[in-house]
This record gives C-alpha cells, structure tokens and sequence, in this order.
C-alpha cells in the first residue's frame, strides 16, 4: 500500500507556497523554522521529488510542487469540510443512513423517496451509493452501508435479511417501425438475427434472463451491454435494436407511442426488496426510510 503524507506536512507545504518562505510559515503556522524544514524533507523524500527550491531566504515550486499543490490544497479542503460537518451533525443531533440501490432505482424511485424523507427526518442525513445488487451486498458485509435495495438472489438467503416489497415482469421494446409490431417473433430464428439491448452482462437481471429465455427455447445475442435504462431506451428509440427491460420503467414512451412494448410469455419475473445484515436490528429511522422506499417502489411498478 502506498505510503501517504499526513495533513500537516500538507499544511506545511500549502503554508510555503502561499509566503514563500521557511520563517514566515513557521510563523503563520505557530511552529519552528526547524519544523518547517524537516517536514518538507520528509514528505520530498516520501514522494521521492523537489517539491521547493529556495532562492536565498525565498522559495518557489517545482513543476512538481505545483502539480502536488493542487491536490494537497484538495485534500485538505475535503478533510476539513468533513470534519466540520461531522462536529456539526454531532452538535445538533443529526444521524445518518447509509443505503445502496440499484441504478434502475436510483433514476426512478429514490428522488421521491429522497423529498419525503427529508420532509419528516429533518436531522438525518442519507448517503446513497448505487451498483448493482451483488457489488452492494458486499458493502453490507464490510459496514459500508445499512441498507440495500435490490433484487432477490435465492443463494444469499443464509448470508443477509431479505424482505420483499414488490415484483415486476421483464419485456421487449422496440421502435414503433420495427417489424415485431406487425409481425410476432415465431421461432428462434426470429431472435437470433436481432440486435438486442440489455442491462448490464454480469448483473442479476441478466442471469434471470438468460435462464428464463433458455427454457423457452429462445436464444438471442447480447450485442450493446449497458448499466443505463435511460440509455437502453434511448437506443432502441434510434432503432439500434431490441430493448429487454422492466414494463414500469418504458411506461411514459408506450403511452407516447416512441416506444412498443412486446410481452414475453411466460414473462421472466424479478422480486424486489431490501438486505440488512444478518444480525442487523433496524433502527426507528432506518425503519422509516425503508418504509417510504418500498410504498414508492410499490407504487412505481404498480402505476398506481
């Protein structure tokens, strides 16, 4: 692991290039010169380059100094802004959340969920991170994150909490002008000359897929992979292919008509929830949270 320089060799650092000088840094700083100075022959000798060079009693930045300046006056800018926010949130009582969604989720749920929240939890701050389920589940086990909303995986069921809120169906779209609106797939044939259009290679909803499709006999080519709805329907909308996608997030552009929906029966079905950690008891506020979440989830699959 790459060895870092403290904050107050940065302090240090960013105290030179603004006096240009050994002693009135030491001064500004309330240190020693000697200070000064071996601080700054430490961190060049850390980042193994000459960060300063002294013109008699002044000194000026290297083309290393300066490129080093912009990040350490970052770093230290960002730890400050934490700390202070942190003393704030402990001075007035604040909590906070840590939930992870999915990107589909965070597009088309959690604005909502976001303003309501906010409305009755006035001292919480959230922090939300957004991956597919699998990559969340992993910062469930490290602590990274309280809760998780995303798609059931039936082999995680001993590993974390999972309650269900709501299940949604995957189908097909296409350009109004594409020959499936007049003309229905009848064979495997049919799908295999296509393009199609899917949410992420790797993600849970591409393994539901492909194991549903499979045991209709369907077999179809992922041509464009991509962790976008918004961009999925883009692309069919410019006729680059066939989208697969959840019914409730093509809802707007069916009724439009930019879009078709084409049902695949049996329709290959995907549960909704959220993860805790195996152990984890939910708090009054996580409680509440999830709570809103899941009626805005409901809601938005339901179209109600």
């Amino acid at each position: 692991m790459t060895q870092l320089p403290d904050i107050r060799q940065l302090r240090i650092f960013i105290a030179l290039e603004k006096t240009r000088s050994f002693t009135a840094a030491a001064g500004t700083l309330r240190i020693t010169q000697s200070a000064v100075s071996h601080s700054m022959k430490s961190l060049e000798s850390l980042l193994e380059c000459q960060l300063i060079e002294r013109l008699g009693k002044k000194c000026i930045l290297t083309p290393y100094g300066e490129v080093f300046l912009h990040h350490a006056k970052q770093a230290v800018q960002h730890l400050e802004g934490a700390a202070s926010k942190i003393k704030t949130l402990n001075s007035w009582g604040y909590s906070s959340l840590k939930i992870g969604v999915t990107h589909a989720q965070s597009q088309y749920v959690l604005p909502e969920a976001l303003c309501e929240f906010y409305d009755k939890e006035k001292r919480c701050e959230v922090f939300v991170v957004t991956g597919d389920t699998p990559h969340l589940l992993e910062k469930i086990d490290k602590g990274v994150l309280d809760v998780v909303f995303g798609i059931k995986r039936s082999r995680l069921e001993n590993e974390f909490q999972f309650r269900e809120v709501a299940k949604d169906d995957l189908c097909f779209i296409t350009h109004p002008d594409h020959p499936w609106v007049t003309k229905k797939p009848e064979n495997s044939e049919d799908y295999e000359k296509e393009r199609f259009i899917i949410y992420g290679n790797e993600s849970l909803t591409t393994g539901i897929l492909d194991t549903h499709l499979s045991g209709l006999g369907i077999k179809y080519r992922t041509s464009i992979s991509i962790n976008n709805m918004e961009s999925i329907k883009a692309m069919v909308a410019t006729k680059l292919g066939v989208g697969i996608v959840s019914d409730w997030t093509i809802r707007k552009e069916v009724e439009k008509g930019t879009l078709v929906k084409h049902p695949i029966q049996p329709a290959p079905v995907r549960e909704w929830g959220y993860y805790l950690g195996r152990t984890k008891s939910l708090s009054s506020v996580e409680g509440k949270f999830i709570d809103i979440f899941s009626e805005k989830l409901q809601s938005m699959i339901s179209g109600v």
